[in-house]
């Protein structure tokens, strides 16, 4: 009973510094920035992956649930394209034995190629022997479980000017359209129809979120992790983001404001 009892504790502990680990790359690194999709910490099949950049350079860390900082632990990646990464990694002789040194000979250079698709990557790998097929996985999103609202504490100033532009081609595309159906610029059946317009398009916006972020949640759902705050899900609110796109369309719609000075 007493070995039973110790064998808990052992694994108890273990998983305890594991979180630790990924709490403390999350603290140093991803916490206080804005990230890029590949960016945060992921699971699968109960192995955890952050992942941040530095300089120009992805780091790819690996953490076991004895978070041991052994060879090769960091992998260094690069981005190959919008939502396209891969890093490369040596393995050494020894290593699937479960040694913790992994330092000797290398034996066999393994590639991973990631896909980043919202809150889940899409990987594969593959290595440098001849006859052994490459294999593939995924990965889920567990830090932060939204990225989007994440990010949203760290805009830019070319990040509210994107936004600023994507409203105001929305409502010069509901003018476009309702002049060419035959309203008359200025009139109240023109105001009308360009309202009618942009909201419709805004409703579009707000249900494709709604739906992606469904999705998202979906996949969280069915993955179970063993990190800290990973069982935390963000709900996405179309009601407060309609509201705000319909205010500031409006208001751009009457003159009430100017894009980029009062809008």
């Amino acid at each position: 009973m007493k070995k039973v009892i110790v064998a808990v504790l052992v694994m108890l502990l273990w998983c305890n510094v594991g979180v630790a680990g990924q709490q403390q790359l999350i603290n140093q690194h991803l916490k206080n920035k804005k990230l890029e999709p590949i960016e945060g910490a992921w699971v699968s099949e109960g192995h955890v992956m952050v992942v941040y950049k530095q300089g120009g350079q992805y780091l790819f860390a690996a953490l076991g649930t004895t978070d041991t900082l052994r060879c090769g632990i960091y992998h260094y990646g690069s981005k190959l394209g919008e939502n396209y990464f891969q890093y490369t990694r040596n393995v050494y002789q020894g290593e699937d034995k479960g040694q913790q040194t992994g330092c000797g000979t290398k034996r066999e250079i393994f590639t991973y190629s990631f896909h980043v698709n919202n809150n889940v990557i899409n990987w594969t790998g593959s290595v440098n022997v001849q006859n052994v097929q490459p294999w593939s996985g995924r990965y889920i999103r567990i830090w932060p479980t939204d990225l989007v609202a994440h990010n949203a504490k760290f805009k830019t100033e070319k990040d509210v000017a994107d936004e600023e532009k994507v409203i105001a081609d929305m409502v010069a595309d509901a003018k476009k359209t309702c002049k060419v159906l035959g309203f008359k610029d200025g009139s109240g059946k023109f105001a009308d129809c360009t309202l009618k317009l942009y909201t419709q398009k805004v409703d579009e916006l707000v249900a494709e979120k709604q739906a992606a972020n469904a999705l998202i949640n979906q996949n969280q759902t069915t993955t179970t992790t063993q990190s800290s705050g990973s069982n935390v899900t963000t709900i996405y609110d179309p009601v407060r983001d309609s509201k705000s796109l319909m205010q500031q369309g409006q208001k751009m719609l009457s003159g009430a404001c100017t894009l980029g000075i009062n809008c």
